[in-house]
């Protein structure tokens, strides 16, 4: 049998056992025709892909599912979330019909954003009650940046690529802040979103304990069968004789991210599960995706997120405290065993695992400084041309900028940079002031708050140590859409206090 015909059957039996698991503790959150629908299109859109033997064929059936099944979702974002980690983004190339050399490059993400967000988008576009654009500040620093990046496009001189760039501009950025902003009205709607990518996450996170556990990267194979170079995404690299999961997100680093910001999504949703057992299960998940995943910048921002949390809630110091204790406890069990001393070396700061990694990062913005000096206020288009960039050279002939504000720096100067960080601090303001504005009136909406103000801190930490690849920009663009949705469902509970916010199990208690 095809190596990538039995990495489907392991994903088939991994994800059904997990729906059949989870339905019970799902149901709490979502409907539960919602539930199944997300199941089935999931199931159908792995099918697909394993089973098409051909990148347009996978696009076109998942293509027609997606526009077939969409209008029966009264919460998109909650679908979008579901599939988004579905298939890898493998690329292909719209052909140019002879006129150009192509006139687009369509993946699994993009095919999401044209078929399911694309629709909504334009429909928002045209309602009056929908806010517009501006209405928010973080609308303001998103415009900026669009606005300077499809500009900076044409630097080249390339009319066909600065407009195939504004494109995917638009795609890719546009399209999953501004549904995620302006379709979700409610509490119902972030916790559809929430509950969503939660749910996708949990399947990465048994994926990639599998991976770590057999060593077998399920995706890989299914690669080669579409036609593409089945190591696209890097080969099976290791660390401390284990191999680096990448799940369907074709990095390590990329799948500890989205994991992180899973967990700091079901502190939420955990305040409307009624089991302790099920909320127990639940973060063991995520969390041991989070370990599998072997990569200290989703570690370390895994604790900051939980650090934050734990800051912004009630009895604080308390909690900081026996977090701090639980970790010095599990620092001195791991010390006295073997495979915990395995787990302790790669640790960051105090592990001797994989150094070079580290100095690399630290020999990169070294590098880096002098060239964003040299272009300090629009950057260039070839910095990896420079000089002091070429020293960085590594055995694969690539230059990993793994730094996503020295990316920015370098191609789009400091005026890029300041329009990058004004959208995250600009989210991380306003979601604290409708924090504070929703603790007097709803708990519960305030635990929600809380939970994407960490969640913002944390992957701002971990994009520090990774370029913007693959998933990870369009899970932050779409978590700052959703920052913005909170902001616009605070406001109007405080204009609508007696106005009773949809009942969602339990009553919930701040914590």
């Amino acid at each position: 049998m095809a190596e990538h015909l039995r990495a489907l059957i392991v994903l088939m039996a991994l994800s059904l056992v997990f729906f059949q698991v989870a339905r019970g503790t799902v149901f709490q959150l979502i409907p539960e025709a919602t539930f199944r629908r997300w199941r089935n299109l999931w199931v159908a859109a792995t099918l697909a892909l394993f089973l098409s033997n051909s990148v347009w064929v996978c696009i076109l059936v998942t293509g027609a599912l997606l526009l077939l099944y969409r209008r029966r979702e009264e919460h998109v974002m909650g679908l979008y979330f579901v599939l988004l980690f579905a298939s890898p983004p493998v690329p292909a190339e719209i052909p140019g019909l002879g006129i150009i050399d192509h006139l687009w490059v369509l993946d699994h993400y993009r095919l999401l954003g044209v078929t399911l967000l694309l629709p909504v988008a334009l429909a928002l576009l045209q309602r009056t009650s929908t806010p517009r654009l501006g209405s928010s500040p973080v609308d303001w620093w998103v415009l900026g940046y669009l606005a300077l990046m499809s500009l900076l496009a044409f630097r080249p001189g390339n009319v066909t690529s600065g407009l195939r760039t504004v494109l995917s501009l638009c795609i890719d950025i546009f399209l999953p802040y501004y549904v995620a902003s302006r379709s979700i009205r409610n509490e119902e709607g972030l916790r559809h979103a929430m509950t969503g990518f939660v749910v996708a996450s949990m399947i990465l996170s048994l994926v990639a304990t599998f991976e770590i556990l057999r060593s077998w990267k399920l995706y890989s194979a299914v690669l080669g069968s579409l036609g593409v170079n089945e190591w696209m995404f890097g080969g099976y690299l290791m660390r401390s004789g284990l191999l680096r999961p990448n799940a369907s997100v074709g990095n390590s680093i990329v799948l500890g991210y989205v994991l992180v910001v899973a967990l700091g999504f079901i502190f939420y949703l955990n305040k409307a599960i009624a089991k302790p057992s099920q909320r127990l299960l639940g973060m063991s998940v995520l969390a041991g995706g989070i370990v599998a995943s072997i990569s200290r910048g989703p570690w370390v921002g895994a604790l900051l997120l939980v650090l934050v949390y734990l800051a912004m809630g009630p009895r604080a110091l308390k909690r900081l405290g026996g977090l701090c204790l639980g970790i010095l406890a599990a620092f001195l069990v791991l010390s006295a065993l073997p495979s915990g001393q395995l787990l302790i070396d790669m640790l960051p700061v105090i592990g001797t695992a994989d150094q070079g990694n580290v100095e690399y990062r630290a020999n990169l913005l070294t590098a880096a400084l002098p060239v964003i000096e040299r272009h300090f206020l629009l950057g260039s288009f070839d910095f990896l041309r420079a000089p002091e960039l070429q020293v960085m050279m590594q055995g694969e002939g690539i230059i990993d900028v793994v730094n996503s504000y020295v990316g920015v720096a370098l191609y789009s100067g400091m005026l890029g940079l300041v329009l990058f960080l004004g959208i995250f601090l600009s989210a991380l303001n306003q979601l604290r002031q409708h924090t504070r504005m929703a603790r007097q009136m709803a708990p519960r909406i305030a635990v929600m708050g809380r939970a994407l103000f960490s969640t913002v801190v944390a992957i701002m930490f971990i994009i520090y140590t990774v370029s913007s690849i693959i998933a990870i920009p369009v899970v932050y663009w779409s978590l700052i859409g959703l920052c913005v949705a909170y902001t616009g469902v605070v406001r109007d509970q405080v204009r609508a206090p007696s106005a009773p916010s949809p009942a969602i199990g339990p009553a919930l208690q701040q914590s």
